[in-house]
């Protein structure tokens, strides 16, 4: 599949009511962190909220508690209403399709380096199975438009990519503003001017 196909492909798909709900459950748990006691209890809930939506911690900290309410509202509507397609969504509020997608493609490389993680592009792409499988291309597309190194970068990369975004407009919609964030040595695809 080209990139033109997976950029097409994505702005069509449904963001379902059952994403919506967990991104809403995972706005309500983050917020609640900071009302736990430090020490272990708040240790502990800080690496389940980690564990089980990587990136999450980052999002609260830098898009902040305002613009974190702001998104929990939206999902908590976006679980009860018609499920609509990732296009709509990033018109109206691209962090809610992009974070949902984020946390699992940043899981999907989490998984693959627990397990030992050999054989770099090529064997992360190649052991993907179910709906994992889904969400990345081949090795040659995703070195092509993220890099050859699995990190969390190229799980951004992609996604910008997915979407239709540059680099920095994803950023801007992940974490409602600008930073340093932006632009890294090594971004530019191979081969790209």
């Amino acid at each position: 599949m080209t990139l033109d196909a997976w950029q097409t492909a994505y702005t069509r798909w449904p963001l379902a009511r059952s994403a919506c709900a967990a991104m809403a459950e995972k706005y309500a748990a983050v917020a609640a962190l900071v009302a736990l006691p430090e020490g272990a209890v708040q240790d502990a809930a800080l690496r389940e909220a980690a564990r089980r939506w990587p990136g999450s911690l980052r999002e609260a900290q830098l898009a902040g508690p305002e613009r974190c309410g702001e998104r929990r509202v939206g999902a908590e509507a976006g679980a009860c209403e018609p499920e609509r397609a990732r296009g709509v969504w990033l018109v109206e509020l691209p962090a809610l399709p992009l974070w949902a997608d984020l946390h699992l493609l940043l899981a999907d490389q989490l998984r693959w380096r627990g397990a030992g993680g050999v054989g770099g592009v090529e064997g992360f792409v190649g052991q993907l199975a179910g709906e994992a499988a889904v969400r990345w291309p081949t090795a040659g597309l995703l070195v092509e438009v993220a890099g050859p190194q699995v990190r969390p970068r190229q799980a951004y990369r992609w996604l910008a990519a997915r979407a239709g975004l540059t680099l920095v407009a994803l950023n801007r919609a992940l974490f409602g503003r600008p930073g340093p964030w932006d632009r890294r040595p090594g971004d530019d695809p191979p081969g790209s001017a």
